[in-house]
């Protein structure tokens, strides 16, 4: 990934979608920020028991590092589930300022809409950018072990397909940095349902049973496994290979942290001018 530092604040950005000019892809980091304590600093989520006012300061100084208006920013309530909403001009914001208005019972977003930044929160999770370049059109799945298991990643480029006409050989993907595989432990019940929704499949490599008699779950192989098996070009997919635990100066990790902690953001958006502002 490629480091721009605007400021206080750090953000990366995927080389595969640096090309594109009519494009924006963001990936924050902790730094900049004014939260304090635990959610030091770039907290950028309202859910996670920081003081609202200063998270919405955080999210205007983002705002004004990346030349957009606070506002603009539009965010999904985020459940772990495998709805997909199709970001139209009225949608546009929302979530921004209060977490009730955000896209309800949503983890995935995609529109054709210029100027309106989507934006997925992440303390461990993987989120999945998305851009095709011959419809104009941009995606971002929110993908936990539960989304995962369910297919986010296909779920996602199966509606870009339906409600686009994209081709998944022309999509452009990023793989966000996520807890690595060696940090992600889960129970039994949690290996098998892999195990027998995977398993099989070519998947195996990702789902992992320690002779220790532990087992852990490599979620950014996994998706990033899935988007091969709809059809996106290897070439065309970039995974970070960043893990949020080994890095915690960095990035926020829920398991890192013991489970209070802030939440780093993923943002993509079509430009109406070809032209970034970073």
């Amino acid at each position: 990934m490629q480091e721009n530092r605007i400021g206080d604040i750090e953000i990366l950005s995927y080389f595969r979608f640096e090309a594109h000019r009519g494009v924006t892809n963001v990936v924050t980091t902790r730094a900049g920020g004014r939260s304090t304590g635990a959610y030091g600093s770039l907290n950028l989520g309202l859910h996670v028991g920081d003081e609202p006012d200063t998270v919405l300061e955080n999210r205007a100084l983002l705002a004004q590092a990346l030349a957009l208006e606070p506002e603009s920013f539009t965010l999904a309530e985020q459940v772990h589930k495998t709805k997909v909403a199709v970001v139209k001009a009225p949608h546009a914001g929302r979530g921004a300022v209060t977490e009730d208005d955000a896209l309800a019972r949503t983890d995935a977003m995609i529109t054709r809409i210029p100027d309106v930044p989507l934006m997925v929160l992440v303390a461990d999770c993987v989120a999945l950018s998305f851009y095709d370049p011959q419809r104009d059109a941009v995606g971002l799945a929110h993908a936990g072990w539960r989304g995962t298991l369910a297919h986010i990643a296909g779920v996602t480029v199966r509606r870009m397909e339906r409600a686009f006409d994209t081709d998944p050989e022309n999509l452009i993907v990023g793989v966000s940095p996520a807890i690595g595989r060696e940090h992600y432990t889960v129970g039994e019940d949690v290996f098998s349902a892999f195990r027998d929704e995977f398993g099989g499949g070519g998947a195996e490599e990702f789902i992992h049973q320690g002779s220790d008699g532990t087992f852990s779950i490599d979620l950014p192989g996994i998706n990033t496994w899935e988007l091969r098996e709809c059809g996106i070009l290897p070439e065309n997919i970039e995974a970070s290979g960043l893990c949020t635990a080994c890095h915690p100066e960095r990035f926020y990790s829920h398991r890192g942290s013991g489970g209070t902690t802030g939440r780093f953001a993923n943002i993509v958006m079509l430009h109406s001018t070809a032209r970034r502002q970073y």
